[in-house]
């Protein structure tokens, strides 16, 4: 189990590029508010608790769905038809599209959001609601439980293992809150810096991520038509 956990653990790190960019500004708000600690490890608990939620629904209850896609992809990854690759051409101008779009769309963080007046339960209950617009992203989050399934552990060492691969998935998260409450107004210029570098480029990345997947699906579809797929298989 410690060598699944040391695979697991840059697979979460991964994955949590896609919780940080949501939580950072709410975050940061709270911990400048009254009960810094509290509402904060609230935002946390609503992170944690819902994906770990997810993460066992699908384990346990989608087992059976989720292999029957995984085989899927494999099939057409290796030898996709005709329809499969139109669609997947599709996918990639539409990506492409939305990029070009949001580099039009002036960016702008609205500190309504996250009010430094939020309640315990309301952050509890937008870390929750930011996870689950967040799960369009959770591509390594299933590659993770894949891998845990295929470990054929006992059910207890299972739910370990999706334990810890979630504490590890909020743990950026984490750090940002021990900064801020060991170091107190000390850690606001870093908090700044860290709040700046998500205004400023966070949408920048995902545009340039969103631009590049778009490009790469489309050459990779055309290529197929001529026997020269982009990404080997």
């Amino acid at each position: 189990m410690a060598e699944l956990l040391l695979v697991l653990t840059p697979i979460a790190l991964l994955d949590s590029t896609s919780i940080v960019p949501l939580c950072i500004v709410v975050l940061i708000v709270l911990l400048g508010g009254p009960s810094p600690l509290f509402r904060s490890a609230a935002l946390l608990a609503g992170v944690f608790l819902t994906y770990l939620a997810c993460g066992l629904l699908v384990m346990f209850g989608l087992q059976s769905v989720f292999e029957a896609i995984n085989d899927y992809a494999i099939k057409v990854w290796q030898a996709p038809n005709t329809a499969e690759l139109m669609f997947q051409i599709l996918v990639g101008v539409l990506l492409v599209m939305f990029g070009l779009r949001m580099t039009k769309t002036p960016e702008k963080q609205d500190e309504k959001t996250a009010p430094a007046s939020m309640t315990a339960s309301q952050a509890l209950f937008t870390g929750a609601g930011m996870t689950i617009v967040g799960l369009p992203g959770a591509v390594p989050y299933l590659a993770a439980i894949d891998l845990v399934l295929r470990s054929d552990l006992a059910t207890a060492q299972t739910v370990m293992v999706l334990f810890a691969y979630n504490i590890v998935f909020i743990s950026p998260l984490v750090v940002i809150v021990a900064v801020s409450l060991l170091f107190g107004e000390r850690s606001r210029p870093l908090l700044d810096l860290i709040r700046g570098f998500f205004d400023r480029w966070g949408q920048r990345v995902i545009v340039g991520l969103m631009l590049a997947f778009g490009v790469i699906l489309v050459i990779d579809g055309v290529g197929w038509f001529f026997g020269m797929p982009l990404i080997p298989v």
